[in-house]
């Protein structure tokens, strides 16, 4: 008899938990601004579907196969201007859950970001913080683990994650401090520095990005370009000059 309800108590603390989790997730709509993503898009939303049953595409007029795919899964279409700001505002627009992932289309998530997501959203404490996860590439060479290092070690101690890192955040939480702006680039800096740096938390686990602009437009390049954008962006330049200056050497996908 001791033994039955010994097992009874895990059976029922078990299903429980997993009902838990499965309501946190629920509760979770994922918003990705598209463009022309037909060659990343069906590796980004494969695992989603495993998860998420809210799915936002914010598409931009996509002039490939992306919509088709998106089809495939269960997701929501939303047209809009292109822009990756006001892609993002408008997915944000639509979310009817009380939490948002904002991922981008070449991003990849696995079972430990679906951890750390039910981890974190459990968490009173966090409905009014937001959370990233760290970065790595699906190439693996030397120049990859450079970049990955950096990106990372400027996550961990400037709290200044890249979009391609995903951001985690409350629904009231991100009305709070006003959303995504309607700006044409650094719209990831933006929301980060209105959340506050005090705020953001840098996950344990890593999404996975695609690596093909970065093979496009070289390693080393690449990266500089960003800095040099995101320098004239702190040192209070023209959003839409800084702009100009990106899209002089960018392939035009989101």
């Amino acid at each position: 008899m001791w033994l039955f309800n010994v097992v009874r108590y895990d059976f029922k603390y078990l299903y429980y938990k997993l009902t838990m989790q499965n309501l946190f997730l629920e509760n979770i709509t994922i918003v990705i601004p598209t463009y022309n993503s037909e060659k990343t898009i069906n590796n980004t939303l494969k695992p989603i579907s495993k998860y998420f049953n809210k799915v936002i595409i914010v598409d931009a007029n996509s002039k490939d196969l992306t919509i088709k795919i998106s089809k495939k899964y269960k997701t929501k279409i939303i047209k809009s201007v292109k822009g990756r700001g006001s892609q993002l505002l408008l997915g944000a627009k639509n979310v009817s859950t009380d939490w948002i992932l904002f991922l981008h289309s070449d991003t990849i998530i696995e079972k430990n970001n679906i951890i750390d997501i039910k981890n974190f959203i459990s968490k009173d404490i966090n409905n009014y913080k937001a959370a990233s996860f760290k970065i790595k590439f699906n190439k693996n060479n030397v120049w990859s683990y450079l970049l990955k290092t950096i990106v990372n070690i400027r996550s961990k101690y400037l709290k200044l994650p890249y979009g391609d890192q995903g951001l985690l955040i409350s629904k009231n939480f991100y009305k709070n401090i006003g959303g995504y702006k309607n700006i044409p680039i650094m719209e990831d800096v933006e929301i980060i520095r209105n959340i506050g740096f005090i705020n953001i938390k840098i996950l344990n686990s890593h999404v996975i990005t695609d690596a093909m602009r970065f093979e496009d437009q070289g390693w080393l390049f690449r990266p500089i370009i960003n800095l040099y954008c995101l320098a004239l962006y702190f040192l209070g330049f023209n959003i839409d000059n800084i702009n100009k200056i990106y899209l002089r050497n960018k392939n035009g996908k989101s």
